[in-house]
């Protein structure tokens, strides 16, 4: 789905060559070299064997998201301008007037493509820029672009931004302060993919800068301007992620603070699942990448795109996620409670849940479930239990209770009755060659039954007990009944009863 985008009139640009004398003698600059360094290697002890590697492609507007995708690199030796003939200086100067006033980037893709020298395309770049927002506007508007186009534009400005041609000034100047970006249905997304598609740090963190600083000066209040910051900063490689994370705490809450908040892009924009993808990508993860994904929890709503990379970032890094929301017992604070449970509702219990990698999801959870089983097994003889037990088994209580508060969420608050039912069902199901023998109490072993008698199972259970909704899933039961040691049960029962019973509440879409 496309989203209207209305944007200001932007500022007339005179065509004449004598008034643009700048790129006809440019400087040579320094060369900034701008090779980045691989991501870590650690793994969520949950995570499920790599596959292929991942395809590599530029986080741009418009591209299809891709949860394994490879953040672009520059590490080629910057190329510096060269004066432009008058011919070229002229036909530049038209292409950028008619890419401003057509409010389409067309004519200042088609002067790139036909003039593939990068020191011409530098120069280009240098004049375009001393235009301040006229320059943001036109990147802007790539909507019309083909992908290789706008390729070519995110190349064009990481060699000029490199070689000195764009300097950090002139490219936060290039951020309009004033209208794009701050009206319904405005969106600087385009220029943001255009300058993610850089694979260049320096320039992101310029441009992401710049917007933040915007948002904070207009009371924090800006979903277009989140989004195109997430939507930047997605194109960041693992370490200078996590390094502006660290340094941008209070911009970064603001940005959460408002990404998906109202309007088509809450339902339709890209642009938080690929931040989120991006923060799986620090390996390990890191008290700030996981804190944006337990922030963003509340912004899934129904964006599949949104869903899918809160799952895939759940099945990577779920350890650091508990941990993060673990209090001194061991079980989920209040706040992990609600937050989990929102997670759950979203991504297991309400539509759409149909995202990429819902099925490894699924199995992701469950395994989860059976590994700290196992675990608390083996103390079944211990009296009394170790502390470290203790805690596990408050953690499973807490997990499975929010397991069930996010089914709870969904019949309550959504009103997604048959999606819940469906996503219990698709659970339960997913782990038949997980947990063969787990038992469903009512009906047997989970190998023995059908997908059909799985969800007869669920609805007849949700019928006899509508008045007991603690109880209509007997999912607990499933567990608990093989925790064999009476204290370790006890821990378990304990916290998963305050982790239903402190669900999220109030959600309305």
């Amino acid at each position: 789905m496309t989203t209207p985008i209305q944007r200001n009139a932007p500022r007339p640009i005179e065509t004449k060559p004598t008034e643009r004398p700048v790129a006809q003698t440019p400087a040579q600059p320094p060369a900034r070299n701008e090779a980045v360094r691989p991501g870590g290697t650690g793994a969520d002890g949950f995570q499920p064997a790599a596959g292929a590697a991942g395809t590599q492609t530029a986080n741009r507007l418009g591209a299809a998201p891709a949860g394994a995708e490879e953040v672009r690199t520059t590490s080629a030796t910057p190329v510096a301008p060269a004066a432009l003939s008058p011919t070229e200086l002229r036909s530049a100067q038209q292409a950028i007037a008619n890419s401003s006033d057509g409010r389409d980037a067309t004519a200042v893709s088609e002067w790139l493509r036909n003039n593939p020298d990068p020191a011409k395309q530098a120069a280009f770049m240098d004049m375009m820029f001393h235009f301040g927002p006229v320059a943001g506007g036109i990147l802007d508007s790539v909507q019309r672009l083909p992908e290789a186009d706008r390729a070519r534009l995110s190349q064009a400005l990481d060699n000029a931004y490199r070689s000195g041609a764009v300097s950090p000034q002139e490219l936060s100047a290039a951020v309009a302060s004033s209208g794009r970006g701050a009206l319904p249905g405005a969106t600087h997304e385009g220029m943001a993919g255009i300058i993610a598609g850089t694979g260049n740090p320096d320039l992101i963190a310029t441009y992401a800068t710049a917007e933040m600083g915007i948002v904070r000066a207009s009371g924090g209040n800006d979903p277009q301007r989140s989004a195109a910051v997430a939507t930047a900063l997605a194109g960041m490689p693992p370490d200078r992620l996590q390094s502006f994370l660290a340094a941008n705490r209070e911009g970064m809450a603001d940005v959460i603070k408002n990404i998906n908040a109202s309007g088509p892009d809450a339902t339709y924009s890209p642009a938080l699942g690929r931040l989120l993808d991006a923060a799986g990508r620090i390996n390990p993860p890191t008290a700030e990448s996981v804190q944006l994904f337990t922030n963003s929890i509340d912004k899934l709503g129904e964006n599949r795109e949104s869903r899918a990379a809160a799952a895939r970032f759940f099945t990577q890094h779920g350890d650091a996620v508990l941990s993060s929301l673990q209090d001194s017992s061991g079980s989920l604070g209040l706040d992990g409670q609600k937050k989990m449970s929102e997670f759950f509702a979203r991504t297991l219990f309400s539509p759409p849940q149909d995202f990429p990698g819902s099925d490894a999801f699924r199995q992701n959870v469950m395994q989860r479930l059976e590994t700290m089983n196992a675990g608390l097994a083996r103390h079944a003889n211990e009296n009394p239990p170790s502390q470290d037990a203790k805690r596990g088994a408050r953690l499973m209580g807490s997990l499975v209770g929010a397991l069930e508060g996010g089914f709870q969420v969904s019949l309550d608050e959504l009103g997604k009755r048959n999606e819940a039912v469906k996503g219990m069902v698709d659970l339960l199901f997913s782990a038949k060659s997980l947990l063969p023998n787990l038992p469903i109490p009512g009906a047997g072993k989970l190998k023995d039954l059908t997908l059909d008698q799985i969800q007869r199972w669920v609805t007849s259970s949700l019928q006899e007990r509508a008045q007991q909704p603690s109880q209509a899933i007997p999912f607990h039961r499933t567990f608990g009944e093989q925790i064999a040691n009476p204290d370790l049960r006890t821990d378990y029962d304990a916290a998963r009863g305050d982790a239903f019973l402190n669900r999220q509440r109030g959600l309305s879409r």
